[in-house]
C-alpha cells in the first residue's frame, strides 16, 4: 500500500483550520456536516468490502478511511467533505448501478475525462429505448457505470464518485443521475490531492466568496 503519511498528516490539520475559518459554515454543506468525520474504519472492515466486491480500492482512498476517518453528521450519514461530504463506507454503492452491484462494481471504467457529448449520447441511446427489457437495462448500466464508487451526494440528483480500477484510477468524477449530463472528471490526480485541495480553497476564503458549486469540475 502506497504510503500517504505526509499528506494525511497536511489534510488533517487543514481539516481543522477550514473548521476555525469557517466557523459559520458559509461554505456549501458545511451547515450539514460541521467538519466534522467519524472514527476511522479497520484494515479487517476495508478487506471484507474488497473480497466481497471483488474490488482492489485506491490507496489513496484507503488510507483516507484508515487514518482520517468514515461517516458524520451529514446527509446520508457522510462525513466532511466537498459538497454534502463524503458516505460512510460501503453505503450507497447503488446511487449508479440498478440491479446486482456486485457484479458491475469490479467491471473495467469505460469513462474518461475527454469524453464528448456525442459519445456519451451513444453509450446511452441503448439504455432508452421503448422495448428494453428491465434485464438488459441493467446490464448496459452496470456496463456504463462499472468500475465506479459512488462516495458522496452534491444535492439534487448529482454525486461525486470514485474511479476503481483502469488509467483514471483513484480520480474523482462528478456525475448527473438526472440530467444524464456527460460526466466531468477531476482535474486532481487522486481522491487525497481532491479533498486537500477542497480544503485548500476553504482556507484561502475561495470557496466562502464565490459560488462553490463548480468544485472539483474542470477550471474553466
Amino acid at each position: 500500500m502506497k504510503d500517504y503519511a505526509l499528506q494525511i498528516q497536511r489534510i488533517k490539520k487543514k481539516l481543522q483550520e477550514a473548521k476555525e475559518f469557517d466557523e459559520l459554515f458559509r461554505v456549501f454543506g458545511a451547515g450539514n456536516h460541521r467538519y466534522e468525520i467519524h472514527s476511522p474504519v479497520t484494515i479487517s472492515d476495508v478487506d471484507a468490502f474488497e473480497k466481497n466486491y471483488g474490488v482492489e480500492l485506491p490507496d489513496c482512498y484507503k488510507s483516507f478511511l484508515l487514518n482520517i476517518g468514515n461517516g458524520g453528521r451529514s446527509y446520508l450519514c457522510s462525513g466532511a467533505g466537498p459538497f454534502f461530504g463524503i458516505y460512510p463506507f460501503g453505503h450507497h454503492i447503488d446511487d449508479l448501478i440498478h440491479g446486482k452491484v456486485e457484479l458491475y462494481l469490479k467491471n473495467k471504467c469505460v469513462l474518461h475525462p475527454n469524453i464528448s457529448q456525442t459519445e456519451w449520447d451513444k453509450k446511452l441511446e441503448h439504455l432508452y429505448q421503448d422495448d428494453i427489457s428491465d434485464e438488459d437495462y441493467e446490464e448496459l448500466n452496470g456496463n456504463l457505470y462499472g468500475g465506479i464508487l459512488p462516495i458522496g451526494s452534491q444535492g439534487c440528483s448529482f454525486i461525486h464518485a470514485l474511479v476503481l480500477n483502469g488509467p483514471y484510477r483513484g480520480m474523482i468524477i462528478n456525475l448527473d443521475r438526472g440530467e444524464l449530463s456527460p460526466p466531468k472528471f477531476s482535474e486532481d490526480i487522486h481522491f487525497l490531492n481532491w479533498y486537500e485541495r477542497w480544503l485548500d480553497e476553504i482556507i484561502s476564503g475561495k470557496l466562502i466568496t464565490t459560488s462553490p458549486t463548480w468544485f472539483g469540475y474542470p477550471r474553466g
